[in-house]
């Protein structure tokens, strides 16, 4: 097609060029003719090749684009990167339109049909994009491609759920109006299933990402000398919050159950089907998890609140044994076996720790007065210290010292020997001047 418009346009300029300079017209005759050649010699018989090559490996028109894009290294304001896009899109109309892909998907048991074109185009549009946001992951572990590019195809995605997700609403909206009726219903019952799946699609999404994270960050630790620190718990915590807020938001989606049931009102009941025992079931194993590591983090030295640490790993035990009881009995729930043996691993680790911040919290309250002394100060002490890991006071602490100590006495660097007979000589001076001055008479001379 490219090149039948370059014929065209060469053709078109080269009948309209009599009204230039000779010259130039003679020079432009001259590159017509090249160009004429060398596509129909060169170029004509190697896209032909290509095309045969193509067709020889069994490819689809969409498989076909993602290939030749995939090997282009232009940038995306290049015409031909451009007209790659226009072919994506194109080729998705034309599966929208036909029907033949995403004309049905399955979502709690039923099977949905797809009607609209623009749903069908959205969810395609989806499915491209998935693929895609694989193949940078595919890349990012292989230290082939950074990570911006991987959020950016990452951020693409989540937009295109929530394009279908809208659209889903739209239609939702304009049947709001209607009576209810078996027709009515049954189109509802179709929609609210839609939306159902495409909010847990994005949820899916996005749960296994933060998963993805909380995994390495703790594998990061444990490979650490140091081990987990405060900082990492506290990453991980607030990683295990934001799941079990995803994980709540699944456990309340809508659809599920028969359309015979379905009254046209998508905030009813809500259906106990297998996909809602799952979810609960996710909801208890991400409670145990944060709770559990919510009381390492209390139960570090620098917090130190055994009590409340102990508190919260009897809850995280007690609710890790109910999840393993309810992922056990979902036969069907997607790696329900590595959650199993990974939460199994995680309750081990619970009991280890309850026994170990009880040995600190006993510790804790037997210790006596004296054991806040840093080691410096009590080398002959053999009490139990609270923090042991106190060895010297840094800076140290003020002592208390007397107000005049015997150093501070300069006027004794001054005193010599004492005058033994200049002594006496004054003391019979004054005797013998107290002797005269007695009598009655003395009483007024004191004066």
């Amino acid at each position: 097609e490219a090149l039948g418009q370059g014929l065209a346009t060469t053709g078109g300029t080269s009948n309209g060029s009599g009204t230039g300079d000779d010259g130039v017209d003679v020079q432009q005759l001259e590159l017509f003719d090249f160009f004429n050649s060398r596509a129909k010699n060169v170029i004509a018989p190697l896209l032909k090749y290509c095309h045969y090559e193509l067709q020889e490996k069994g490819l689809s028109p969409t498989e076909k684009i993602s290939f030749l894009q995939s090997s282009s290294s232009i940038s995306d304001g290049d015409p031909l990167q451009s007209k790659l896009h226009s072919l994506k899109n194109e080729t998705l109309q034309t599966q929208a339109t036909s029907g033949s892909s995403m004309s049905q998907i399955t979502f709690r048991e039923n099977v949905i049909p797809v009607e609209t074109k623009d749903l069908r185009m959205a969810l395609l549009k989806i499915q491209d994009l998935k693929s895609d946001w694989e193949e940078e992951e595919e890349k990012k572990n292989n230290d082939d491609a950074n990570s911006s590019s991987d959020d950016a195809k990452f951020m693409e995605l989540l937009s295109g759920y929530d394009d279908a997700v809208s659209l889903v609403n739209k239609e939702l909206k304009q049947l709001a109006a209607l009576k209810s009726g078996p027709a009515v219903n049954a189109k509802k019952f179709q929609l609210v299933n839609l939306l159902g799946y495409s909010k847990y699609q994005k949820l899916k999404l996005v749960m296994g990402r933060n998963e993805v994270l909380t995994n390495g960050i703790i594998q990061t630790s444990k490979e650490d000398d140091e081990g987990m620190t405060l900082k990492h718990l506290e990453e991980v915590a607030h990683l295990y919050d934001a799941l079990l807020q995803d994980a709540r938001a699944v456990a309340s989606l809508p659809g599920g159950g028969s359309a015979d049931d379905f009254d046209g009102d998508s905030s009813s009941a809500i259906v106990e089907d297998e996909f809602y025992l799952e979810a609960n079931a996710n909801v208890l194993r991400l409670r145990s998890l944060r709770c559990y590591y919510l009381a390492r983090m209390h139960a570090y030295p620098v917090v130190h609140k055994y009590s409340e640490a102990i508190a919260l790993l009897d809850q995280a035990e007690r609710l890790a044994n109910e999840a393993l009881e309810e992922i056990g009995a979902c036969d069907q729930m997607e790696h329900g076996d590595a959650l199993l043996e990974s939460l199994e691993k995680v309750a081990a680790e619970m009991r280890g720790e309850k026994c170990r911040v009880l040995a600190l919290s006993y510790l804790s309250k037997s210790s006596s007065t004296g054991s806040g002394k840093c080691l410096l100060q009590r080398l002959h002490d053999y009490n139990i210290p609270s923090s042991p890991k106190s060895i010297a006071h840094v800076p140290p602490k003020l002592e208390p010292m007397a107000c005049k100590p015997s150093f501070f006495d300069v006027a004794l660097n001054y005193v010599s020997e004492y005058p033994v007979d200049e002594l006496e000589r004054a003391m019979e001076e004054n005797n013998g001047a107290e002797a005269a001055s007695s009598g009655i008479l003395g009483w007024f001379r004191r004066g």
